[in-house]
């Protein structure tokens, strides 16, 4: 959708079509971690997306209802914005504390760009996307609270290991063991990570570059499956 840390704009095609060859029909999608949405978006039928970021969530329901973001973002504004949120509206603060930031990381300090205006780029890509957005049922919660459907495809993009927060504490044993439990009750479930234990599947994987500048770094973008995919017997005839 815009610049996030974190996103999956150069791989969510990839990761789709890999998770969709499981999906069965009228299954219902699910992402408790869904951050700009690039993946979800990009998913048809019904969808249900969370964040615990409860301002990001109100950005994607104001579009949902038609609202447009500004073309235009100042310094004095972001920074304004930035220490005084109790004058702004949730929605606003969704949008200029990731579109507007460095590297897309929450209030990570006001982008500069010699000849570019990321509000606008932003906000023309929320309009490009908009109509992918109208149909998702959209939460701000605990993964954990999360009311999932009954038989759903998880999706999981959590906070990866040894990488930079994002604002709020995240245990990763809990939420293997959540992921676990949601295997039992019979959902698929997908994880997006760098590394998890041997245990843990691999289904696909691809180096990718992590930059909050012109100089980065590169890792390993890994897609684990936690369930056991269908087995199909052959028919003698």
């Amino acid at each position: 959708m815009f610049a996030y840390m974190g996103g999956k704009s150069r791989i969510y095609k990839k990761l789709i079509n890999f998770m969709e060859a499981e999906r069965g029909e009228n299954m219902t999608w699910v992402e408790p971690f869904m951050g700009s949405g690039k993946v979800l978006f990009n998913v048809k039928g019904p969808r249900i997306g969370n964040d615990i970021n409860h301002e990001l969530i109100a950005l994607f329901k104001a579009v949902q209802n038609g609202y447009e973001p500004p073309s235009e973002v100042s310094e004095d504004e972001y920074n304004h914005i930035k220490h005084h949120q109790e004058l702004y509206p949730d929605y606003l603060k969704g949008f200029v504390s990731f579109a507007c930031s460095f590297g897309g990381s929450r209030w990570g300090g006001y982008q500069r760009g010699e000849n570019r205006n990321f509000a606008l780029e932003s906000k023309r890509a929320i309009e490009r996307n908009k109509n992918k957005i109208k149909d998702v049922v959209l939460y701000s919660s605990d993964y954990k609270t999360l009311n999932i459907p009954p038989s759903s495809l998880i999706y999981c993009d959590p906070p990866h290991i040894n990488t930079r927060g994002y604002g709020f504490k995240f245990d990763q044993k809990d939420f293997l063991y959540w992921c676990k439990e949601m295997v039992k009750d019979g959902h698929l479930v997908f994880i997006s990570e760098y590394n998890l234990p041997r245990e843990y599947e691999i289904v696909w994987e691809q180096e990718v570059f992590i930059s909050r500048s012109k100089s980065g770094s590169r890792n390993m973008e890994r897609l684990y499956r936690l369930h056991k995919p269908k087995q199909f017997a052959l028919r003698r005839y």
